[in-house]
This record gives structure tokens, C-alpha cells and sequence, in this order.
């Protein structure tokens, strides 16, 4: 199998585990009445929405990372290459499970949830330039900067980061309101 459909597979790995993941779960969490008792706590809407995304963010990184290893093993990139990736996967999953937050503050229903998932999953994939390509559209997600940097695109993750903390920014904006409060 060509290594360009192996990374596109680990790219697509990341962005379903970590958009299904933590939209489902939060809207199970939603469901069961746990969201309205944790808006209860004294602590911040934002605290508890980054501690949930950073979170099921661990649980991905460690999920998906025994695939991307063997990826990198099989395929070596240049030392560079190998910290391009890491920053790169890094930050995709931390973007994916903000993205799934985001999601979940839409549905009513688990069965909505699933719904508004799978679709916000495919959008990801079409508009990273997973699906066919799409050079306007591709650089916008730190998805396609995942993809890029394991099959070894030079100087492809510096804006990984930063996309993600823009996404994970604005998870944290609407925190309040998935919550029910207005306060910080």
C-alpha cells in the first residue's frame, strides 16, 4: 500500500476517534443530566470544556499512536520530518476533539449527536484535501497538516499549532453557553 494512503488512513484515524469520540460523549454526558450537575461546580465552564478536550485528547494520542510509530518506522522521515509529525499529530487531535465539542453543543439527542458527528467527520476529511484535492481549502484545518508532514511535505507544521489553538479558542468561547452559563 502506497504511503500516501496509510498517512490519509492515520489522518482519518485521528479525525473520527477524536470527533465521534468527544461529541458522543458529551452529548451522552449531556443526556444523562451529568452537564447540568458539573455546571454546578465551582469552577469555570471553560476549565471543565478544556480538561474534557485535553482529556479525550490523551485517550486518542495514545490510541492512534502505536499506528503512527509503526508508520514511522516503516517509513523514516528525516529527524526533522519526525518532530514535524509529532507537532503535527499533536495538534490534529487536540483540533479533532475540539472540533467534536463543538458538535455536541448542536444536538438534542444522542441520536442528532451521531448524526451532526459523522457529517462534521466527512466535512473534516473534504475540506483538509483528504478526499480529493482542494488547494484552497486543504490548509485551513491542521488535518492537512498531519497528512503533509508523515508524507514528508517540508515545513508543513508550523501552522498546525496554531490552527488548532484557534480551534481549541474557540471551543473554549462557547464553553459557557454549552453549559448554561453566561459567566466565565
Amino acid at each position: 500500500m502506497p504511503a500516501s494512503l496509510q498517512a490519509a488512513g492515520i489522518t482519518v484515524a485521528v479525525i473520527f476517534s477524536g470527533v465521534f469520540g468527544s461529541s458522543i460523549g458529551l452529548v451522552r454526558i449531556r443526556e444523562s443530566g451529568m452537564l447540568d450537575r458539573m455546571a454546578l461546580l465551582p469552577v469555570s465552564p471553560r476549565r471543565l470544556t478544556a480538561g474534557y478536550v485535553f482529556a479525550n485528547a490523551l485517550l486518542d494520542l495514545a490510541q492512534v499512536a502505536v499506528p503512527l510509530v509503526v508508520f514511522l518506522l516503516v517509513h523514516p522521515p528525516a529527524p526533522v520530518g519526525v518532530v514535524c509529525a509529532v507537532v503535527s499529530f499533536a495538534s490534529a487531535v487536540v483540533a479533532a476533539n475540539a472540533l467534536g465539542v463543538l458538535v455536541a453543543a448542536v444536538p438534542g439527542s444522542s441520536g442528532e449527536g451521531h448524526l451532526y458527528a459523522i457529517v462534521a467527520v466527512m466535512a473534516a476529511i473534504m475540506l483538509s484535501g483528504l478526499g480529493a484535492p482542494a488547494p484552497y481549502t486543504q490548509e485551513f484545518l491542521p488535518f492537512w497538516y498531519l497528512y503533509a508532514a508523515l508524507v514528508a511535505a517540508p515545513g508543513t507544521s508550523a501552522l498546525a499549532p496554531v490552527l488548532a489553538a484557534l480551534l481549541l479558542g474557540a471551543v473554549l468561547m462557547v464553553s459557557p453557553w454549552l453549559f448554561g452559563r453566561t459567566g466565565a
